[in-house]
């Protein structure tokens, strides 16, 4: 075999080579997403929902604030280790949620919210939730 040979040869297999990394970066590539994740921060949900509430309310940014953090307080409250007996999980405007919202905040606080302000600011999240992307199509129902 002569030098020219194997010198073909060599550069033959550092191309093959070459391409099989290719690909491997490739099928990499695809399989990461090429997004940021989808984060849910309070500042900037309180930034929304202060920016969008309607005209003449009287809710600053510390009440919305206090409204959402006692929501996310209610829906942890509703995970359970133990699923035999699953408990239904409403987000947003469900009355039993607003309810437990505006207890806890005036017997914590001695504030007192309307429920339709607490309805407002979760409709509101739940505005922010889209914007951010993180909600999706409704699920079907199993038959």
């Amino acid at each position: 075999m002569s030098s020219l040979e194997v010198l073909t040869f060599v550069a033959l297999l550092v191309g093959v080579l070459l391409v099989i990394v290719a690909m491997l970066v490739w099928q990499e590539a695809k399989r990461r997403p090429s997004y940021e994740p989808l984060e849910y921060v309070v500042n900037d949900a309180v930034k929304h929902i202060v920016g969008r509430l309607p005209v003449g309310t009287d809710l600053g940014n510390a009440d919305v604030r206090r409204i959402l953090e006692w929501e996310v307080f209610y829906l942890q409250g509703l995970a359970q280790d133990d699923r035999k007996n699953p408990v239904e999980t409403v987000a947003g405007g469900h009355e039993s949620s607003v309810a437990y919202i505006a207890d806890q905040i005036h017997t914590n606080h001695g504030v007192s919210y309307s429920h339709g302000q607490i309805e407002e600011v979760l409709r509101l999240e739940a505005d922010y939730l889209v914007a951010i992307g993180a909600v999706g199509e409704p699920v079907g129902e199993e038959e």
